[in-house]
């Protein structure tokens, strides 16, 4: 029996400067609420749970070129619910930006302008993804069809050109839950200006030289 996932948590990929500290194991991550998608609905992943390694999770954000993100801060929150059983887990893991990364969704989503920024789990957060993706497992078989799996992201950075900062930037994200499927859209593209939702304005805060 297959599990399907639960994509349309809040994801947010969020510029800032100064650079903001990597989020704690058991602080939740700031959620941006208009990450949520509602319409379209997003395309179910379905991902048999026997199968399911949490560690190869990648993430990625399609912003203006001018936008930087930081080596260090961003973190990938993974919250496991089965209300029958009990469980409530919300769990952060510090993510890494990754390279030559290949995807012909994503290589397809280019366009003039715009940077593609990858992000992926670190290796020495395996066992304890690990463990966590042999929990979904277990609710699975115990309580199929009454889980929810969902994610939320940090991705800190800054705007390169501080002299040209936009009055609003566009932005994508990005998820691919098994590394056999590729990526897909989580986040159609917003528009969005400095002050239209609260706690992004650090997205148009200037790069440290």
């Amino acid at each position: 029996m297959r599990l399907a996932l639960l994509l349309a948590a809040a994801l947010m990929l969020a510029a800032c400067s100064p650079k903001a500290d990597t989020a704690s194991a058991d602080a939740p991550l700031q959620v941006d609420e208009m990450s949520v998608v509602t319409d379209p609905a997003p395309p179910e992943a379905q991902v048999d749970p026997t199968e399911l390694d949490l560690s190869q999770i990648a993430l990625a954000m399609r912003i203006p070129s001018a936008f930087r993100a930081y080596d260090d801060g961003a973190a990938l929150q993974i919250n496991l619910i089965s209300p029958r059983l009990g469980v409530d887990i919300a769990e952060n893991f510090p993510l890494v930006i990754t390279s030559d990364v290949e995807s012909p969704f994503l290589t397809s989503e280019l366009k003039d302008g715009f940077s593609i920024w990858t992000f992926g789990t670190r290796a020495e957060d395996s066992a304890r993804l690990a463990a966590l993706s042999a929990e979904v497992a277990r609710l699975k078989v115990e309580a199929p069809g009454e889980n929810e799996l969902t994610f939320g992201a940090l991705a800190p950075g800054c705007w390169a050109e501080p002299e040209q900062t936009p009055g609003s930037l566009a932005r994508t994200l990005y998820i691919r839950v098994m590394p056999t499927d590729d990526f897909q859209v989580f986040v159609p593209e917003q528009v969005l200006a400095e002050g239209d939702i609260p706690g992004i304005e650090t997205y148009w805060g200037a790069c440290e030289e």
